[in-house]
């Protein structure tokens, strides 16, 4: 065997780990040099605590404390727009030289993640973990200036130390520079002052106010005054928890989720499409920083269409990403999701039926990989059936447990075409009722054929020779309940084949009210068509002849005479009380296939057939459902 040693190349990694591609947030700095400043803070604080506790009892070193003057932290952020330097100083633990070498200089060792740390012993929990966050301060800076001096409260048993490790320093690094340079320093006071030389670019963009915003978007409470400072101007940040409920709530019925708990403490929203625009983007925070944002988040269920949130992780629970937006999927992630989701079931488990209006519709997935989730929604949804000559709304987990061990077919149909079929055709719909023992309208059809998918055994469309009538069945073995969790990706909303070879396409009405057409790809046409389906000129000339039929099924009193270009226009808002597929008898014109056959010819000549592996392509009246033709004359 061969081996050979991974090397990496420092300069460019320097590069990378600097640089804005690697930050989604130019400001990202100013979280990660907070965090610093806070960890220094917090770190002193319970150094000074501790002091005398190793070698007194507890009440006695607390006595021993309160005789000394209270170390109270403060952290400043100043900009100066004639030198256009920020500077981030603390009154903190501080660093030394030994700091400087171990720490800064080495990219990705973390002061709070060594045993030097651990020596401490400290009721405490540091925020920062990688060793990384003063890098990201170079995607705004050309330089990093850096004094500092080491606190005396260090001077304990747990953490012995000489006089010339309180030394004060002052470090320098520049950008695109792999050595930090360091020299001592008069600094008297404890604590570090981070300065930071600003690119141009980035100078003229900081203000006063903008400053602020961020401090207060990346944290979710100062916990101690933090002053921002830009040029004669100030403003002193001390805030308490800033999560209260959202006051649309109780004004507009929203579901307001009061979450308190050891680990967990906010607020979840739950509401309807109107009040979209009244709710911010999800926050979450931890350790009272922000650790992620925005709706790519994965802790909203599946199966809710509309929630935000604001929740903060008190303790080191989440695994930040280094880069700092956004924090990593991991198990704990997955846990804190399902904690989200059993919060959510306990709220409505008095009343399931009530989170109804806040389901998604079931056209996306929605299959919840948490079997408390799935079994709450078998009780929460219902659909609207035909059963026992009943029409009738019933909760899918009523639905399995009625027919459960035996095997039944079900009939997916528009309540609409319902009515028309047993008004017009009463004999072939008394054959429809005995071959179907469950006929289900649109209501959440969708979110029950998801359900349904550990159940079904075939699907397919029935096609009748009877004017109008269309509807797709499913047989359904409920020899057993199951779980839905093990099938949330092998759901099928619609047949996949049409089941009909000399159909081209087939209309298709959808729960929430829009017009679809359905290609069947069995036919002979469409195999043709398939492999150059996303040629741009195919593309668009398939585009209009699907939206012709969609115009002729739609505005039936029109005439037409030829193949019309809506120029991309889709009329697919079914409005009418009609069935699609009544509305659907004689929409076409005796000659439409011709028509379709003349556009075809203008929009290919005969080279563009050859190359693209079109020729032949021809449609005849008998390629669509024969009553959607005018009848013969």
């Amino acid at each position: 065997m061969i081996r050979c040693e991974v090397e990496f190349e420092a300069q460019n990694l320097f590069s990378l780990l600097t640089g804005p591609e690697f930050y989604k947030d130019s400001n990202a700095y100013l979280k990660a040099v907070l965090q610093n400043a806070m960890d220094a803070c917090n770190t002193r604080k319970a150094l000074e605590w501790s002091f005398g506790t190793e070698f007194l009892e507890l009440e006695e070193a607390k006595a021993l404390n309160s005789m000394r003057e209270p170390y109270m932290p403060e952290i400043t952020i100043s900009y100066s727009s004639i030198s256009q330097r920020l500077t981030i100083e603390d009154n903190g633990i501080g660093m030394n030289a030994q700091d400087i070498e171990r720490y800064v200089a080495r990219v990705g060792s973390s002061y709070y993640t060594s045993e030097e740390f651990a020596q401490q012993q400290l009721d405490f929990e540091p925020v920062s973990r990688y060793g990384m966050g003063l890098l990201s301060a170079f995607v705004v800076s050309r330089a990093i200036l850096i004094e500092s001096k080491k606190d005396k409260s260090v001077n304990t048993a747990w953490n012995v130390m000489n006089r010339a490790s309180l030394e004060a320093v002052t470090a320098k690094w520049m950008e695109n520079s792999g050595t930090v340079e360091y020299i001592a320093s008069g600094k008297e006071d404890s604590g570090s002052k981070v300065t930071l030389v600003l690119k141009p670019k980035y100078a003229l963009k900081l203000t006063l106010q903008g400053m602020v915003r961020s401090i207060q978007h990346f944290m979710l409470y100062q916990p101690f005054p933090i002053t921002v400072e830009y040029d004669n101007r100030r403003t002193v940040l001390s805030e308490g928890n800033r999560i209260l409920d959202n006051p649309y709530a109780d004004v507009l019925g929203v579901v307001s989720i009061c979450v308190l708990d050891d680990l967990l403490e906010g607020y979840i929203w739950i509401y309807g499409e109107r009040q979209k625009n009244l709710f911010e983007e999800p926050l979450l925070y931890q350790q009272g920083f922000l650790v992620e944002e925005g709706t790519e988040s994965g802790l909203k269920p599946e199966w809710i269409n509309n929630m935000t949130y604001r929740l903060h992780v008190k303790k080191h629970f989440l695994h930040p990403r280094p880069s700092g937006d956004g924090v990593v999927r991991d198990e704990n992630y997955r846990t804190l999701r399902e904690m989200i989701g059993q919060r959510i079931v306990d709220y409505f488990e008095e009343n399931p039926l009530g989170a109804g209006p806040y389901f998604m519709d079931g056209g996306q997935p929605v299959i919840s990989e948490y079997d408390k989730e799935m079994q709450f929604l078998l009780r929460a949804v219902t659909v609207e059936v035909y059963l026992k000559g009943r029409q009738i709304e019933l909760s899918i987990d009523t639905i399995l447990r009625g027919f459960e061990g035996k095997t039944i077919r079900i009939a997916f149909i528009e309540k609409e075409l319902f009515e028309y079929y047993r008004r017009n055709y009463l004999m072939d719909f008394r054959r429809f009722l005995r071959e179907n023992k469950l006929i289900v309208f649109e209501k959440n059809r969708d979110l029950f054929c998801q359900m349904l998918a550990p159940y079904m055994r075939s699907q397919r469309y029935v096609i009748s020779e009877y004017p109008g009538i269309v509807y797709d069945d499913m047989v359904a073995d409920f020899g057993r309940l199951r779980s839905v969790v093990p099938y949330r990706n092998a759901y099928s909303l619609r047949p996949k084949k049409i089941g009909y070879e000399d159909v081209f396409c087939v209309a298709e009405k959808t729960q929430d009210g829009k017009l679809e057409l359905i290609v069947n790809e069995e036919h002979r046409l469409a195999k043709q068509l398939a492999p150059v389906w996303d040629e741009p000129r195919v593309h668009r000339m398939v585009a209009v002849i699907l939206e012709n039929i969609k115009q002729r099924i739609l505005n039936t009193k029109q005439s037409w005479n030829s193949i019309l270009d809506f120029g991309g226009l889709l009329i697919d808002e079914w409005h009418s009380s009609c069935s699609v597929h009544e509305q659907s008898v004689w929409c076409l014109e005796t000659d439409f296939a011709e028509n379709v056959n003349e556009y075809i010819e203008a929009c290919l000549d005969e080279r563009d057939k050859v190359e693209l592996g079109l020729v032949g392509l021809a449609f005849h009246r008998e390629d669509f459902i024969n009553w959607w033709f005018a009848p013969r004359e």
